[in-house]
């Protein structure tokens, strides 16, 4: 059965993997160790040509940290202002705040070039590396502008802001405060989907599956890969389904049949699910699989890092090739 996707939405683009933190539940496994670089003009063109040519309607920057290049994202935001297609908000996690003189600098300038709404990321996880103050002191900054700023998440706002709220905290804090049990309730309540550094994560928190139990049910994949909304593209035009991510197509390639030679893996997962992909590693690749694990979606991130980094497979249906070699 041949598989394209000819139609989407909504999505995000990645301007760059690189970040001030490495936040552990992280489904990008963005980090001060990945390259220090953001999408050019040319990818970002590009990519926006073909997602409209597909339909899609809008989309959002997020990272890594986008303000970490503060240059590079106010020309982004004025390229998506200036093209087809609507651009919904910037994410960021504020971990770059260092006075109000450069926040509203720079917010006036994206501002002026199209931006509508900032999202300020708060949580536990970031917590960890960023102080709330600097949430507050953007959310701050933005106000005085009268740019339009959303909390991501709310629901976490009052247990992160119990702590001093000018200095960062480990998890481990946050546990000894809410319970034993906080790690494995924030997976329901942030309403996680897992992928990336979100598996080790909650691997020692939350119930696992046996291996023969996601073999023997054999989820399809086809749902995940018919969504038209929540896709990503990233700064080199590897285009990923909602939360798939380092699973990708060549944003050149979206809309047309995916060559089975060239997307082998993405191929045998619509086809076959999860167990064809096992089968293929087993037989092929020398994969040796764990007794359990979270889901059929940790179990596949799992095959396709030991295709990467143990099998050194270099498809590109498994890019970029940083998410597997990378924690």
């Amino acid at each position: 059965m041949e598989f394209s996707v000819n139609k989407l939405i909504s999505g995000g683009i990645i301007t760059t993997y690189h970040c001030g933190a490495k936040c552990a539940h992280c489904r990008h496994k963005a980090s001060p160790c990945r390259e220090k670089r953001f999408i050019s003009e040319e990818t970002l063109d590009k990519i926006l040509k073909k997602l409209h040519e597909l339909g899609c309607n809008s989309v959002h920057l997020e990272g890594g940290e986008p303000f970490l290049f503060p240059d590079e994202l106010v020309r982004a935001v004025k390229q998506i202002s200036d093209s087809e297609i609507f651009l919904e908000q910037v994410l960021t996690n504020c971990g770059w705040y260092k006075n109000q003189k450069d926040a509203i600098a720079i917010l006036k300038k994206l501002q002026k070039n199209g931006l509508r709404r900032l999202i300020l990321k708060v949580g536990p996880f970031q917590n960890e590396s960023i102080p709330l103050k600097k949430v507050q002191n953007i959310a701050q900054a933005a106000e005085k502008i009268g740019l339009n700023t959303l909390i991501w998440d709310m629901e976490f706002y009052s247990e992160v802001a119990a702590f001093d709220q000018t200095k960062t905290h480990s998890l481990k804090k946050y546990v000894k405060k809410y319970g034993d049990d906080y790690v494995s309730q924030l997976a329901q309540r942030f309403n996680i989907t897992f992928a990336g550094r979100s598996f080790s994560a909650y691997e020692k928190h939350l119930p696992k599956i046996k291996t023969k139990e996601i073999l023997r049910s054999n989820n399809g994949c086809r749902d995940e890969m018919s969504a038209l909304h929540h896709f990503h593209v990233d700064l080199d035009g590897n285009f990923s389904f909602p939360f798939t991510q380092g699973l990708s197509i060549d944003i050149e390639d979206v809309g047309n049949y995916l060559d089975k030679n060239k997307y082998p893996f993405i191929n045998v997962l619509y086809e076959h699910g999860i167990n064809g992909l096992f089968k293929l590693a087993k037989s092929k690749y020398n994969f040796q699989n764990k007794e359990e694990y979270l889901s059929k979606c940790h179990l596949c991130y799992e095959i396709r890092r030991h295709l990467v980094k143990n099998a050194n497979v270099d498809s590109p249906d498994l890019h970029p090739i940083e998410y597997y070699k990378q924690d």
